[in-house]
């Protein structure tokens, strides 16, 4: 299963479209600001499972403000971040998806890529597609195999690895 992680779109759905289109992904995750590119992406994918929290610019009260969510068997947390205070840790995300009992995190609000792992839990924001800080504009793939995460990337919106980490079943 493949897995496509956006955040932080800012009303530019070209660049997501662009990487469902080539990569053509089971299933896609929007973690906000701007949760109604994820509506867009639904009306342009038929039939493509799309998972979407709402961020500090969003006001779809339809949007939940984070969510567990379990996709080919792995469980998973999604936040935009702003609520978790990311600028200064992604801490308080990972024990929230803890308290979930989600070894995986996904977050958001930064617009900055990072992978790591805090306190048992892997965290990632996949940068953002649209208006990047520090870094080119990006998304994450996730692909899950026999109900376990193995392999998170980010890439650039063009496809090309910026990062890469395997997980080997979290």
């Amino acid at each position: 299963m493949k897995i496509l992680v956006f955040a932080d779109s800012h009303g530019y759905n070209m660049g997501m479209a662009y990487a469902v289109e080539r990569e053509k992904p089971d299933a896609v995750l929007h973690l906000g600001d701007h949760a109604d590119d994820a509506r867009e992406i639904e009306r342009a994918f038929p039939g493509l499972v799309v998972i979407r929290v709402r961020g500090n610019n969003d006001f779809d009260p339809d949007a939940p403000l984070f969510c567990v969510t379990i996709l080919g068997g792995v469980r998973m947390y999604l936040t935009h971040g702003h609520r978790e205070r990311v600028y200064a840790s992604a801490d308080m995300v990972a024990c929230r998806a803890r308290e979930e009992g989600c070894a995986l995190a996904f977050f958001g609000h930064t617009h900055r890529m990072e992978i790591g792992r805090e306190n048992g839990v892997l965290v990632c924001n996949p940068g953002s597609i649209s208006l990047p800080r520090g870094g080119p504009a990006s998304y994450g793939r996730l692909t899950v195999e026999n109900g376990q995460a193995q392999l998170l990337e980010i890439l650039d919106e063009d496809g090309s690895l910026l990062r890469r980490e395997k997980l080997l079943g979290r």
